[in-house]
């Protein structure tokens, strides 16, 4: 067999049509788009495939040392999550593509670790665009995304004093960095505070982004700037890209557009709710009502170009003392459901900002264009059912519906019924079905 087909009702840039999609599966491309006459489910939707351009996936090369320190490092990073396991888990949210971020305790901040890096990609069956460090004496070698995160404390990756930025920024004229933006003056500023939310205030993020977007016409850079959380953030970019020749893009998460807080406690969608604040302690923080619903307003009107999941596979035992980030990979499918249903997205906007936006953002040198349902680009699609919920976990204690396959094994949403269920996702032209099962190939 040469050629398969899938017949949806498609999501294209001007609309939604019924769509018999033929895959070449030698070339892994699409073939033709031909309108389909025959029968097709109401409740299922073909969207180009879903790409996630921040994902914590853990795993790093073995060190090569006797260092057992480093080791143990190594370790327990490969305990919450290796390229296999994350690749799973994303085939099982609908993402066909993520990017994988380079924070370990030997950054891939040169080739050669890079290199090392890389050969790992291959254990995962999503495939994986690697991103590259910033450091201090890091230079850039390649077309690649390089990632610069700012945090009071420094270390092998991260930056804590501006100058050291500002030095950096230098040696990267011209190519493209995402930045984790939060101010370290003012996080020192505000390390004796109680709650997590209040160590990392709003006015962290919109400083940090200033000098950011200082830096970026300084040093003509391509930027972007990953999990924004305040629409004073959100201005600054929109007022620098009012006159810019070369547009700053950005990145809102799930959980800052889902989960809010203030004095008052935790909310869930607007209501309050009792997840523990352990369990939703991230970096930037959450934030109030107002910037969450900006997040959803920017988000929905191009201020904001695309959704990510900053995937961050913590067990709940570092959970507990305090550590940063949720995992997402497993359930960014199913909380489309809720964009389109609880905040009235259209499938098209949905296209936009999870397939075609990452994609632009994210790659400049792939051998295969995805993103978009077009003749002659990859065959890789997320097939979403609108007419099933997403159930990671009940209080009642009755069975989820949907198994999580990171290694970390929990959800912020395992409380929460999503209003939408990842049929399948294709991978170039390859299906996989997952659920309750591990996620296997159609033809498995």
């Amino acid at each position: 067999m040469s050629e398969k087909s899938f017949s949806y009702l498609s999501v294209f840039p001007d609309g939604i049509r019924p769509t018999r999609v033929v895959v070449d599966l030698h070339s892994g491309n699409i073939e033709s788009l031909l309108p389909e006459s025959g029968p097709v489910e109401q409740s299922c939707l073909l969207f180009p495939g879903f790409v996630d351009i921040h994902v914590h996936a853990r795993e790093f090369p073995k060190p090569a040392t006797k260092d057992n320190e480093l080791i143990k490092k190594w370790e327990s990073t490969c305990d919450k999550e290796m390229f296999a396991s994350a690749g799973d888990a994303a085939l099982n949210g609908g993402v066909t593509c993520f990017a994988a971020m380079p924070n370990d305790p030997i950054p891939p901040d040169n080739k050669t670790t890079y290199d090392r890096k890389r050969l790992l990609v291959g254990q995962s069956r999503c495939p994986v665009i690697l991103f590259a460090a910033v450091t201090e004496r890091s230079e850039p070698w390649a077309d690649l995304p390089y990632k610069l995160y700012l945090d009071s404390n420094p270390n092998q990756v991260t930056f804590s004093d501006w100058r050291k930025v500002q030095d950096a920024l230098s040696r990267y004229k011209g190519n493209r960095l995402f930045f984790h933006a939060e101010d370290p003056e003012i996080l020192r500023k505000n390390e004796g505070q109680t709650e997590h939310w209040e160590k990392r205030p709003p006015e962290a993020e919109v400083r940090a982004v200033a000098k950011i977007l200082e830096f970026t016409h300084r040093y003509h850079l391509v930027t972007h700037i990953c999990h924004v959380s305040t629409e004073g953030a959100v201005n600054l970019i929109r007022e620098y890209n009012a006159t810019a020749s070369t547009k700053v893009t950005c990145e809102v998460t799930p959980h800052h557009l889902f989960f809010s807080v203030d004095q008052a406690g935790y909310r869930a969608d607007g209501r309050k709710t009792d997840i523990p604040g352990y369990i939703l302690n991230c970096n930037p923080p959450l934030r109030s009502e107002h910037h969450r619903q900006a997040m959803i307003e920017a988000l929905r009107s191009g201020l904001i170009q695309t959704l990510a999941s900053d995937h961050a596979p913590h067990s709940l035992a570092e959970k507990k003392l305090g550590v940063s980030g949720m995992p997402h990979l497993d359930t960014l499918g199913p909380f489309v459901g809720w964009l389109i249903k609880s905040c009235g997205f259209d499938p098209m906007l949905v296209a936009k900002i999870l397939s075609e936006e990452p994609f632009r953002i994210i790659t400049s040198n792939l051998n295969q264009k995805f993103g978009r349902l077009q003749k002659g680009d990859g065959a890789s699609f997320t097939v979403i059912d609108f007419g099933q919920k997403t159930e990671v976990g009940h209080a009642d204690g009755r069975a989820p519906n949907r198994r999580l396959f990171t290694r970390c094994g929990w959800s912020p949403f395992e409380y929460t019924s999503l209003p939408a269920y990842v049929r399948s996702t294709v991978i170039n032209g390859v299906e996989f079905n997952c659920g309750q099962a591990r996620c296997r190939r159609e033809s498995d």
